[in-house]
């Protein structure tokens, strides 16, 4: 059983028995039991004016207004214009009326009345009395029996609709307005026969209290179906109408249990002698406007639906307005006859079409798939034939048993016999159903078995796709849905699949693929809420009707009811698209509780696999990694030459297991030297390539004599500008020098060189001459200037990256160049470039917290 089902069912039980005994038994009541008599005759109050003492005096008598042709007062000889003076022996008081009425409904039927009446002679100008038998009948209302096939049409459609689908609030709002339907005959009779006083009150409250909310139910049913508008959820705008209208049921009701209690007919008076009647006239119309105002949204709903649903529609969309009209027409034509008998034996013709709207709306939920009870129908209809043959069986298995051996068998034994042959029967009877249940709905512990099975079997693995796949395969054999879609999510995107939907004598329309998005507070509550298994119905997912109608009907198309969302480190990783299930309509609580868990453990799983792809790929990269280090050491110098003369130190520190510092040593043919310390923007492997392919260019340019010093950065530039990215760039200064000392100093971006000429802050200069950084976009002249000089006996160059000086303490403070030249004037007095090299790397790893950025010093020292 549905759990929504079953946490409604006794509702939907009581409710049922409550509006089938009030609206049968009021039926029976008011038609059989307190049915009034009839004289089929209208009387009415006359004034008229006659003579006394000399004096005109006013006086009032009753007189008999119409009598119906055909009926009984007409057989009895009455006649139009009477003066009705005694009935059964009681005069009739014009200002009493309605006791004469009261007494004449009294009667059963057939029993005759003396009336005493006085009638004008034409002939003898003169009154003469008459004394007239009258056979009182009891009629028949043909209206009351149509509206209460109508109410039991239309309940019985809610009843059917919210058994298949309990969770909808659409369905359960269908199932209240069938009831309104059934419990109709209350409020469309105006008379209640001889009902006692305490019926005639209860029946008369509770027909103004139905009256009250059919007009704000039929609005907000219309507002949900078949289309979703947004002010169905208004919650002020619900809350006015639904109290207004019943706040002036409730006030008509109170009005009508004075009437009863009190025998006189408050309402009318009160209506005739204050404000009551600019009240009455004004709930008159707002109920109209109310009745006028769902059908106008039941058009727009319509035609806002795809083709075919549409035109499934249409029946029920011509019998709601060829009705409405109808009932107008009788409503306008009812205020111009008043109490006209002959109108009122007429007037059932104006609702004979009543059954045909309940009618119309059973064709669209049955043949056009409105709320999908096709199943629940076949299920329900399945369980009953299998009873019904059962039965059948064992009433005619006893009949063969006992015209066979029916005098050998004992009286006493026959119902020991049957009690014996119905447990047989009755087990046979359990398993059958019990299959078919088994067929129809499969039972949930079979369904998580199934679920989590697929999950440790798909664990084995820690496959992505192995989970899913086996994830998809489990929820198509547990459910068996009409749809299953497995769907990857994107930046929180969902491309749903294309749509082919073939159209009665039309040609297959197909739909392009469409993006649904999930909202970020939809994903916030799937984070902190779990809120992962989410319906798809218009009245479950407003969200998707936020993005357009398209993206709506698209949905609709694909006749998905649910989806699962599979989370990822909070990130949405794939969701699940689940059709209908095999004759059962929707997924009840336990089945979204079940696929919610589901759905947690096979985000988990999913999040171990993830880690486990990305050890592995991590640990092939590291492998990869170590090999690029490799191969880039093998390019970098980190062994510095041994030059007469000159003492040199040098030191690359990449940040990451690759970097994008660059340093080389190279000794051209002619015996000069060339030194390069660079810097690749970025970090990483890409940086790593960038400055493997500029040490491949020096490396040529140092290995052609006929290549100048002055050439070099302008052919780097070229040639990396076609290399790298638009947004990376390699900055660069380069020295050549020879054994005389004398040297030649370029710059492209980058820091400038040191010069230490002394032991002194003031000996230190900085070489930077002009020059921009190689490979940046868009091309243009580099403006690479060369500095010439001489390296006296005792004095260093240094060159070094932005590592260095840019490292960084915890309190957010930068190394900076002057404690680097602190630390290279401090260790030239020990005269050891090497020395120097290691003082001033130990003293930027304990200045900094951690090594953010490649770090390279190179230092060219003359001996003294």
């Amino acid at each position: 059983m549905s759990p929504t089902f079953q946490r409604i069912r006794w509702r939907l039980v009581w409710t049922s028995i409550l509006a089938l005994g009030l609206s049968l038994g009021f039926f029976y009541l008011n038609q059989w039991v307190y049915a009034f008599s009839d004289d089929q005759c209208t009387w009415m109050v006359e004034r008229y004016e006659s003579q006394e003492h000399g004096q005109k005096v006013v006086r009032r008598r009753a007189v008999i207004r119409e009598i119906l042709e055909g009926g009984v007062a007409e057989e009895a000889g009455l006649l139009e214009g009477d003066e009705l003076l005694m009935i059964r022996g009681q005069r009739v008081n014009p200002d009493r009326l309605w006791e004469a009425q009261t007494l004449v409904n009294d009667q059963p039927e057939g029993r005759i009345l003396i009336y005493l009446v006085r009638r004008y002679d034409t002939e003898k100008r003169d009154y003469r009395m008459l004394a007239l038998p009258v056979k009182v009948a009891k009629p028949f209302h043909p209206t009351q029996l149509i509206v209460l096939l109508t109410g039991l049409l239309t309940w019985a459609l809610g009843l059917l609709v919210v058994v298949s689908s309990p969770q909808r609030k659409i369905t359960r709002h269908f199932y209240y307005l069938g009831l309104m339907a059934l419990m109709m005959p209350l409020a469309v009779t105006g008379f209640m026969g001889n009902m006692p006083g305490p019926l005639q009150a209860s029946f008369g409250f509770l027909s103004q209290v139905v009256m009250a909310l059919a007009p704000p139910l039929w609005l907000h049913f219309f507002l949900r179906f078949p289309y979703s508008f947004p002010l169905r959820t208004h919650r002020r705008f619900l809350v006015i109408l639904y109290g207004s209208f019943l706040m002036v049921g409730l006030l008509f009701g109170l009005f009508h249990l004075l009437t009863a209690i009190l025998g006189k007919d408050i309402f009318q008076m009160l209506l005739n002698r204050s404000p009551l009647r600019w009240v009455a006239l004004t709930y008159s119309v707002a109920a109209g406007v109310a009745y006028i105002a769902g059908l106008a949204m039941f058009w727009v709903g319509a035609y806002k639906l795809p083709d075919r649903r549409r035109r499934g529609l249409f029946p029920a969309l011509l019998f709601s307005t060829a009705i409405l009209v109808d009932l107008i027409v009788f409503l306008v034509l009812q205020a111009q006859a008043g109490q006209s008998l002959a109108f009122q034996r007429i007037s059932w013709c104006f609702f004979t079409p009543l059954p045909l709207l309940p009618l119309s709306f059973a064709y669209a939920v049955l043949r056009h798939g409105f709320f999908d009870v096709q199943r629940a129908l076949l299920r329900w209809i399945t369980y009953f034939v299998v009873l019904g043959l059962t039965l059948v069986a064992y009433f005619s298995g006893l009949a063969w048993v006992f015209s066979l051996w029916i005098h050998a068998i004992p009286t006493a034994w026959v119902g020991v016999l049957m009690g014996v042959l119905a447990l047989p029967i009755g087990w046979l009877l359990r398993w059958l159903l019990l299959s078919l249940r088994r067929l129809f709905r499969r039972d949930l512990n079979q369904v998580r078995d199934l679920l989590y099975g697929s999950l440790r079997e798909g664990r084995k693995g820690l496959s992505e796709t192995g989970i899913l796949s086996s994830l998809k395969d489990s929820l198509r054999e547990a459910y068996r849905p009409q749809v299953l879609l497995m769907l990857p999510v994107e930046q929180r995107s969902i491309l749903l699949p294309a749509v082919e939907s073939n159209l009665e004598d039309e040609e297959a329309v197909k739909a392009q693929p469409c993006s649904l998005r999930l909202p970020m507070d939809l994903l916030r509550r799937a984070r902190e809420n779990q809120e992962l298994v989410l319906g798809l119905g218009p009245d479950e997912s407003e969200w998707i009707r936020e993005q357009g109608d398209e993206v709506r009907a698209h949905v609709d198309a694909l006749e998905a009811q649910i989806l699962v969302l599979l989370l990822v480190d909070g990130t949405p990783h794939t969701v699940f698209l689940l059709g209908g299930k095999y004759a059962e309509l929707n997924y009840g609580r336990e089945d979204r509780e079940l696929l919610r868990e589901v759905a947690i453990a096979a985000g988990t799983l999913l999040e171990t696999s993830v880690l486990h792809r990305r050890l592995l790929d991590q640990g092939r990269i590291e492998q990869e990694l170590q090999t690029a280090r490799r191969i880039q050491e093998s390019l970098i110098t980190y062994e510095a030459p041994c030059i007469p003369g000159y003492q040199m130190a040098l030191r690359l520190e990449p940040a990451l297991e690759t970097g994008g510092d660059l340093l080389w040593v190279k000794r051209r043919p002619g015996g000069k030297w060339l030194a390069a310390v660079g810097d690749v923007s970025g970090k990483g492997m890409a940086a790593a390539l960038y400055m493997s392919q500029a040490m491949a260019l020096l490396k040529f340019a140092a290995q052609h004599e006929d290549m100048d010093f002055e050439k070099i950065l302008p052919a780097l530039d070229r040639t990396l500008r076609s290399l790298m990215s638009a947004r990376d760039f390699l900055t660069l200064v380069l020295l050549e020098w020879d054994e005389s000392g004398a040297y030649r100093l370029a710059r492209a971006g980058h820091p400038g060189a040191l010069i230490l000429m002394g032991s002194h802050r003031e000996d230190i200069r900085e070489c930077a001459p002009a020059g921009r950084g190689l490979g940046l976009r868009p091309p243009s002249a580099g403006g690479w200037q060369i500095h010439e000089g001489v390296i006296e006996p005792g004095q260093w160059i240094v060159m070094y990256s932005d590592g260095l000086t840019e490292a960084m303490n915890k309190r957010g403070e930068l190394y900076g160049a002057a404690r680097l030249e602190e630390q290279l004037i401090r260790m030239r007095a020990t005269g050891s470039a090497r020395a120097a090299c290691e003082a001033i790397y130990r003293d930027v790893a304990a200045f900094e917290n951690q090594n953010r950025d490649d770090r390279t010093l190179f230092i060219l020292a003359r001996d003294a």
